[in-house]
C-alpha cells in the first residue's frame, strides 16, 4: 500500500494570506478560483467528470468563509496535526486489510464551518473517494474532529480497496462497472457504504459513524420496501437521494442505515467471514448472504 496524505488547507491558508487585502467578494472569487486551479492540477489525471466532480465539492466546502476567520481555524487545525491522524489511521486499516497494490492520495481540505451538516451533524469530517486513486477529506476543527477524521479515513480505506476491486468507469452520466459493464445500482451503494461502515467498526473497536446518531428503530423498517423495489436504479442522483435522505420523502442516511444492516446481517449469518473475503464479495452475494430477502429486516 502507498497511500500520500496531502495537507491540502495549508494550499488554502496561502490563497487566504493572499486574499486578505482585498474586500470580501474579491477575496473569496481569488480564494476560489486558487483552488479550482490547485484540485484541477492535482486530479488531471482522472477522468474529468471526477475533476470537476472534486473542484464542485471543494469549493462547495469552502463556504463563504471571512479570510481572517479561515485563516484562524487553518492554523489551529494545523497545529493538530490531521495528516499525522490520518496515517495512523490508515496504518490500522491497513494492517486489517493489506492491498500493496493500492496506490492512492488522501487530500486533507477545509471544511465549511458554516455548515450545520458538517459541523453538528457530522463531527466536522465528511470524505468521500473517487475511485481507486483519490479521497478527500474536508475537515473543520471542532469538537471531536480527530475521532470522527480517524474514522472517516478508515471508513474511505475500504472504499479505496473496493474501488480497486471493481473498478468503473463513467458511461453516459453512470457509473459503470469496468470488468462487466452493468452500471452501479442502489444496492451496489448501499453495500459499498455498509461493508465501509462495518469495517470501520472493527478496526476502530466499535465506534460509530455520526449518521447512526441520527436514526431511530421505525423509519428504517418504513423505508425498506421502498428501496427494496429500487435496489436496480443506476442513474446517480436518484441513488444520491436514496443514500443520503431529500429532506422530504426520505429520512436522511436512509440508504446508509439499510446498508449497514443488510452488511451487518450478513455477517452475522456467515460468522468467520474475513473483511479480505467481504470486501471482495458482488453487493448481490452480500445481499442474498444476509437472509433478509427470506426473513425481513426483523
Amino acid at each position: 500500500m502507498h497511500i500520500s496524505v496531502i495537507p491540502s488547507y495549508r494550499v488554502m491558508l496561502h490563497l487566504a494570506r493572499r486574499a486578505s487585502g482585498l474586500d470580501y467578494a474579491e477575496a473569496l472569487d481569488s480564494m476560489e478560483n486558487g483552488m479550482r486551479d490547485y484540485v484541477r492540477s492535482q486530479l488531471a489525471q482522472m477522468h474529468s467528470s471526477l475533476v470537476e466532480l472534486g473542484v464542485r465539492s471543494v469549493i462547495g466546502q469552502l463556504g463563504d468563509p471571512e479570510p481572517e476567520q479561515l485563516m484562524k481555524a487553518l492554523i489551529e487545525l494545523d497545529d493538530s496535526k490531521p495528516q499525522e491522524v490520518t496515517r495512523q489511521a490508515l496504518e490500522v486499516a491497513s494492517r486489517s486489510l493489506p492491498r500493496p497494490d493500492l496506490s492512492a492520495r488522501m487530500f486533507i481540505f477545509p471544511g465549511d464551518g458554516e455548515s450545520a451538516v458538517l459541523v453538528n451533524q457530522l463531527g466536522g469530517v465528511l470524505a468521500f473517494s473517487l475511485g481507486a486513486s483519490a479521497t478527500l477529506l474536508f475537515v473543520w476543527p471542532r469538537g471531536d474532529w480527530e475521532s470522527n477524521l480517524r474514522y472517516n479515513v478508515v471508513h474511505e480505506y475500504a472504499h479505496l480497496v473496493r474501488n480497486l476491486l471493481f473498478p468503473r468507469g463513467i458511461a453516459g452520466g453512470r457509473l459503470v462497472y469496468m470488468k462487466t459493464q452493468q452500471p452501479e445500482t442502489l444496492l451496489d451503494a448501499m453495500v459499498a457504504e455498509g461493508i465501509s461502515d462495518c469495517f470501520a467498526q472493527e478496526c476502530l473497536n466499535g465506534a460509530r459513524p455520526r449518521w447512526m446518531d441520527t436514526q431511530d428503530e421505525v423509519e428504517p423498517r418504513r423505508m425498506w420496501p421502498r428501496l427494496q423495489r429500487r435496489f436496480g436504479i443506476s442513474d446517480p442522483t436518484e441513488i444520491r437521494r436514496f443514500l443520503f435522505g431529500d429532506g422530504d420523502r426520505v429520512p436522511a442516511w436512509t440508504g446508509y442505515t439499510l446498508g449497514y444492516m443488510i452488511v451487518r446481517r450478513f455477517l452475522d449469518n456467515n460468522p468467520g467471514t474475513t473483511m479480505m473475503r467481504l470486501v471482495s464479495m458482488p453487493a448481490s452475494d452480500v445481499y442474498d448472504g444476509s437472509g433478509i430477502e427470506t426473513n425481513g429486516l426483523d
